[in-house]
């Protein structure tokens, strides 16, 4: 590939001469890579040309999903989204249920918006949405009803379903809330999925993400497991970034999925795919008090209260976790945001080290914010 006529960002700083690329390194700078033969030759046009971008956390399936159904993200207020969603339920009366996902919390009072809002506009239908975080969700009461959650219902372990003063359940259901009301939702088909990668693959390429890991390859509530779709989309040379898959540790399960996480990774492997990775989700997020702290959160007063946040895996737990896949040669990807669920993730870390040695495995913790 040869690049004319543009900036070219390299390690030794922006060169403003033509380049030669020869699979995917930089062989010749200057006049003398205008005599290469067969080159295919990309006018910058005075742009800038940047290696691409990885991204080492992301959720393309889901964003996919979102972006060929009900998409949230282009709004960033109340009012946007329920016209939006309005317009979108109006439009698509086939559907049993209406859904998509990308509101911000910071649209509404509290982060919390109600399925009263949503019953204004659908009210016949069970309506799902989970936020632009995917930590939470903002149901309707048709939805409410599907999964059974009343006033009697009691929270989840890893989970919050938020209520009025009067204990009334509001309409946002906070992390494995969500999956009171996502397991009744009919899940993508294969095609869907097909789809959704490459919408998704589209997007990030045009943002100049040319790689990624995907923090989660396995079934969730309501999503199946991508990975089939990644094989096919390898097989047929639909997939053009370079791509890690993180397998989704099951935190309703024990020790018992590590076989089987071993073999999804050789399988994986054999069709062209790197599912190299564990992804372990420690904790929530800071947003809805889910986030593991080692203090506790601040009431609406302003004085510190009993909640401390989750640990959605138990750090004794943790520890043996890890240890068991380092040992197998996983990398580890730990979604830890609260001081706490870092120090639980590092000590497991740790932990695997002391156990197995310092194998350079490069375990990852994705703090975010």
């Amino acid at each position: 590939m040869l690049i004319t006529g543009g900036h070219v960002f390299t390690p030794a700083g922006i060169v403003e001469e033509p380049v030669l690329i020869e699979d995917g390194v930089i062989t010749v700078i200057g006049v003398d890579a205008l005599t290469a033969s067969g080159a295919v030759e990309i006018d910058a046009a005075g742009g800038l040309v940047s290696a691409g971008f990885q991204d080492s956390h992301i959720h393309p399936y889901h964003a996919g999903l979102d972006m060929i159904a009900c998409d949230l993200t282009p709004y960033v207020t109340a009012e946007g989204y329920l016209t939006r969603i309005a317009e979108y339920a109006a439009a698509s009366p086939e559907l049993p249920w209406i859904s998509g996902g990308g509101w911000s919390m910071d649209s509404f009072p509290g982060g919390l918006p109600t399925a009263a809002a949503l019953d204004a506009i659908v009210a016949d239908r069970p309506a799902f949405f989970p936020n632009r975080d995917g930590h939470g969700a903002w149901v309707n009461t048709k939805a409410l009803e599907i999964g059974g959650i009343d006033d009697t219902t009691p929270d989840p372990f890893d989970g919050r379903i938020e209520r009025d003063a009067d204990g009334h359940a509001i309409g946002t259901l906070q992390e494995g809330a969500m999956g009171l009301v996502a397991r009744h939702i009919p899940l993508p088909t294969q095609h869907d999925l097909d789809e959704a990668l490459k919408i998704a693959q589209q997007q990030l390429f045009s943002w100049g993400v040319t790689a990624w890991q995907d923090a989660i390859v396995g079934a969730t509530n309501d999503t199946p497991d991508p990975l089939d779709s990644y094989l096919r989309a390898t097989a047929s040379g639909v997939l053009k970034a370079r791509v890690v898959g993180a397998l989704w540790w099951d935190r309703n399960r024990g020790l018992e999925q590590i076989p089987e996480l071993v073999a999804k990774r050789e399988r994986a492997l054999a069709g062209g795919f790197a599912a190299t990775t564990v992804k372990i989700m420690q904790d929530g997020v800071a947003e809805n008090f889910t986030a593991g702290m080692l203090e506790p959160y601040l009431d609406t007063c302003g004085c510190p209260g009993e909640n401390m946040g989750k640990s959605f895996v138990d750090p004794t737990t943790l520890k043996e976790i890890s240890i068991q896949l380092d040992a197998l040669g996983f990398q580890l990807h730990y979604h830890a945001l609260g001081d706490r669920a870092v120090r639980e993730s590092l000590d497991a870390v740790e932990a695997a080290r002391a156990a197995n040695g310092d194998s350079d495995l490069r375990h990852t913790l994705p703090t975010f914010r």
